[in-house]
């Protein structure tokens, strides 16, 4: 049965939506954002072997699938820039792709649509594809494939790169001994016979084809030479001429890209054996605007904003005068609505495929996708582009669509919802960044923006983090093998000292009968690929799952082996990827997420559900689905309460949210009910409002507390409330919990009666304390006071080093030893290096290098695993830093110039 989406959807408004973007659009000359590229792309200068390790048949994703999935993207890239045969913005071109075994399915959506004399070219293209898969003709296949793409782009070689180029070179024709073109005399050998070409005029006897083929091919030639490249774009001596003409390069040699790609993809891949290009018919006729567009007052009273100059100025720019404001609205309210061919493509999916899953979640684009497509697409969750210019262009809409699969129709409403609170989102904050408009333009397959510069040097500072990152990791890994290694020599060091009786017992143990890990059957034969657990068969060792598989090499472990783990050790999932696969993140306190737990665990008990059916309905998106049908055969009476609840929140499997958007939604809904707690002055004010400080530091610990949270390193909170007296993270969750008593009282177990970490609070009575009583206490640091007063001296005196911490202000002072453990804590000596108390008083200072921060950092994290931090702290003011941690760790003696200090004074 089909679904239809329309704009009557609860929550949806055609007219408040159209107003939101039509006014976003004013600002900084509708660009919303900077632009921005997917994580994957920052990794593909890095890693040469992302396609080899994509071809890997034993994931349930790829069961059908060649691998070579960067090289796909690559393609349905290449594919639409081919297919924007025209410089125009109707021309702006979308692409998807469905890989069968020996077959290949493409689809293309453009702006404007096709008109029907284009549809042979690409009925002969998909022909060609597929001859040059099969190896026939190779040399003539090529050769005509190569000229149909020169035929079908010679108006815009001829139209725009050409003329484009000539002025370059116009504007480069006087090169100097600075420029950094005449210092190197092979690239000026290159561009004088690119420049030749481009001002030749075509010859008698010889056709445009033939021009644009030397042409084409020259540049290209000149792309792919790097020292080209380094002369006119990265060069000291690089000027914004010499970058202007290598763009135009560029531009000109990307066809000649795409046809390398084709021709590669087509050899690689069998499912190109047969090609099928299907061109997205398009509807002509623009969507007209809504019949009554709301005011420009009528949309700032829906953003709960009054219309005044300064609310304008602040949310357009200061140069927008009000009435110029109104006018600028009033037209774009009047617009006809635009259809972009992301939306096209994704809608067409929705409508006319079985399952969106079958496809390769990513849409070629020949241009970055503007800001709405994007959020879009992104509020969808299924399909990711080469990236977003960040600008919102002409009104923008998703038209009301019959005939879509099931379950689709909401997800494409939820997706439009989400993409209106983004909107009012960006009206409500402040302009971001200098206003510079991004390019929209993409070059040659590639995913680089054509602001080189400035990408170039945020890709080289990503790249920089992760190498530092990896350094981090590797000398942590140096010290946990240092780590074993010395308890692997106590441990034969106890084993020489064992009886001849328990050496002879030892030797036979392997030889011992125990219960096969998958069946009742006792046996002696163990697991013949990793040789741990016992299985009584090769039948039983091919059904091994569960804990066995974090030792055995079976198979790449998934997101589903991890929830199955954690619900054996009964507690809440922590991994990042399984919080978005299975929807712990959208659930914002901790009874919903326990709730959520019991669901699976019941999967997990019945003995039916394996991880590998879990993972393949969660890739497949048929998790709401597979669930229902599991409780569905159970009789209601014996369903257990957490299905019902299930049945009420299906959202958080509908639709991956990442942990960035997840924390965003909770941020949004965070306050909520801490706002109750304020005086009734202080309810409509935001957090960073709220005055003292203190206050507004009590506030969002008090938010926190009301979610069953606690803070996190990274946060002042953490430090200042004293969890950083805490010895470890079990104790942290003991120390909120002490918080949500003082708080909450009773009202913190009316969604936690069985969380383990608040059993030794159950059944007390205690007395709350007031949020003014709360801040006050904390301001003039008399929290120990405070929790006392309330019946909480027997718990709060659980935690050794608290009372001394908490007894003074938040300003302090503190003993350093605290910031060490905060630095810690954190992890991350990348973005949290050292503050100056701890580069003093511990010896940072002393530090050449980044490893040697590293290693010092490891140093202190395994003291602190032993010794009392208060004596540690000692020890830094007695300047005996390294005497100490010889109590407690083998210390090296090239450490001891590390751990020097100015102590004692």
């Amino acid at each position: 049965m089909s679904e239809s989406f329309d704009w009557n959807f609860p929550g949806l408004s055609r007219t408040h939506f159209n107003a939101l973007a039509n006014l976003l659009s004013l600002r900084n000359g509708g660009q919303v954002e900077p632009a921005s590229l997917p994580d994957e792309v920052l990794d593909e200068d890095c890693n040469d072997d992302w396609d080899a390790a994509s071809v890997d048949t034993r994931n349930a994703h790829q069961i059908s699938d060649s691998g070579y999935n960067r090289l796909k993207r690559k393609f349905l890239d290449c594919l639409a820039e081919f297919a924007a045969n025209k410089q125009s913005g109707k021309t702006v071109t979308c692409t998807a792709m469905k890989e069968a075994e020996d077959n290949v399915t493409f689809w293309i959506a453009r702006n404007g649509g096709f008109p029907d004399q284009e549809k042979p070219l690409f009925n002969k293209l998909s022909e060609l594809l597929s001859k040059l898969s099969c190896g026939k003709e190779n040399k003539a296949i090529k050769d005509s494939l190569w000229n149909e793409m020169l035929s079908y782009h010679q108006d815009r070689i001829q139209s725009n790169y050409i003329p484009s180029l000539r002025a370059s070179f116009k504007d480069n024709n006087t090169p100097d001994n600075n420029s950094p073109i005449g210092s190197h005399s092979a690239v000026d050998d290159g561009l004088s016979v690119l420049r030749k070409l481009a001002f030749d005029v075509t010859k008698p006897g010889r056709t445009a084809i033939d021009k644009h083929n030397k042409l084409v091919t020259t540049a290209y030639e000149l792309r792919m030479t790097k020292s080209v490249e380094e002369a006119l774009q990265s060069s000291p001596g690089a000027t914004t001429k010499t970058k202007k003409l290598w763009v135009d390069i560029c531009l000109l040699a990307r066809l000649r890209v795409a046809f390398q790609k084709f021709e590669e993809i087509a050899l690689k891949l069998p499912s190109f054996h047969k090609v099928t290009i299907i061109l997205l018919p398009r509807d002509s006729v623009p969507v007209k605007p809504p019949e009554r567009p709301l005011s420009l007052k009528q949309t700032f009273d829906v953003l709960n904003l009054s219309l005044d100059s300064p609310t304008v100025k602040s949310m357009i720019g200061q140069r927008w005068a009000l009435n110029r404001v109104e006018q600028e609205f009033i037209k774009r309210q009047k617009q006809k609505l635009n259809i972009h061919a992301e939306v096209q493509m994704l809608l067409f999916l929705c409508s006319n495929e079985p399952s969106i899953h079958a496809l390769l979640p990513y849409f070629g684009c020949s241009k970055f996708s503007c800001f709405m497509c994007a959020r879009f697409l992104q509020s969808h969750g299924r399909f990711a582009t080469r990236g977003c210019h960040g600008r919102l262009f002409k009104p923008w809409t998703v038209p009301e669509t019959a005939g879509l699969g099931l379950g689709q129709a909401d997800q494409i409403a939820g997706a439009v919802i989400r993409l209106q609170r983004d909107l009012k989102k960006e009206l409500k904050s402040t302009i971001k960044g200098n206003g510079r408009q991004e390019k929209t333009s993409a070059i040659g397959g590639s995913s680089i923006l054509s602001a080189y510069q400035a990408e170039g040097s945020r890709r080289q500072s990503d790249l920089e983090r992760r190498k530092l990152k990896a350094e981090q990791e590797r000398v942590a890994e140096m010290f946990k093998r240092q780590s074993l290694k010395e308890n692997r020599s106590a441990f034969q060091m106890a084993a020489t000292t064992s009886s001849s009786k328990d050496d002879c017992a030892i030797s036979q143990e392997p030889d011992e009968l125990g219960e096969c890990y998958n069946c009742p059957k006792m046996t002696s034969r163990q697991c013949s690929i990793c040789n741990r657990d016992l299985y009584c068969s090769e039948y039983c060792q091919d059904k091994r799952s569960g804990l066995h598989l974090f030792t055995c090499s079976k198979r790449p472990l998934t997101s589903a082996d991890y929830l199955f783990r954690y619900i054996g050790q009964d507690v809440l999932p922590e991994d990042k990827d399984v919080l978005e696969d299975f929807g712990f993140n959208q659930l914002t306190s901790f009874a919903d997420q326990c709730k959520l737990l019991g669901l699976y665990k019941g999967l997990y008990l019945s003995d039916r559900i394996t991880e590998e059916d879990l993972h393949k309905w969660q890739v497949e998106g048929t998790l709401v689905a597979n669930i229902k049908e599991f409780y569905y055969q159970i009789p209601e009476t014996h369903r257990g309460g957490y299905f019902p609840w299930f049945l009420k929140h299906t959202h958080i499997l509908e639709r991956r949210v990442s942990s960035k958007e997840a924390t965003e939604n909770m941020i949004a809904t965070f306050y909520d009910q801490a706002r109750s707690y304020l005086d009734s002055e202080s309810q409509h004010k935001k957090p960073q409002e709220l005055k003292p400080e203190a206050k507004a530091h009590c506030y969002r610990m008090l938010a926190g507390a009301l979610h069953m949270a606690h803070p996190h390193p990274i946060e002042y909170n953490w430090y200042t409330f004293g969890f950083c007296t805490c010895r470890e993270e079990q104790e942290e969750r003991r120390l909120g919990g002490l918080y949500q008593e003082l708080l909450i009282g009773d009202k913190l177990f009316e969604n936690a009666r069985t969380n383990p970490q608040y059993l030794t609070l159950r059944n007390r009575k205690f007395q709350t304390a007031t949020f003014t009583e709360f801040w006050h206490s904390y301001q003039s640091g008399t929290l120990i006071h405070l929790m006392d007063s309330k019946g909480l001296k027997e718990f709060r005196t659980d935690f050794p080093f608290l009372e001394e911490f908490l007894s003074v202000p938040p300003s302090g002072p503190h003993p350093s030893v605290w910031d060490l453990k905060q630095f810690i804590a954190i992890n991350d000596p990348v973005e949290y290096p050292p503050i100056p108390a701890l580069l003093v008083d511990y010896g940072f200072m002393n530090c050449q290098t980044f490893e040697e921060t590293c290693i010092l950092m490891e140093i202190y994290k395994r003291i602190l695993q032993k010794a009392d931090p208060l004596e540690l702290h000692k020890a830094c003011l007695a300047g005996k830093l390294f005497v100490f941690a010889q109590m407690f760790h083998a210390m090296d003696e090239g450490h001891k110039r590390l751990m020097k200090n100015v102590y004692p004074l």
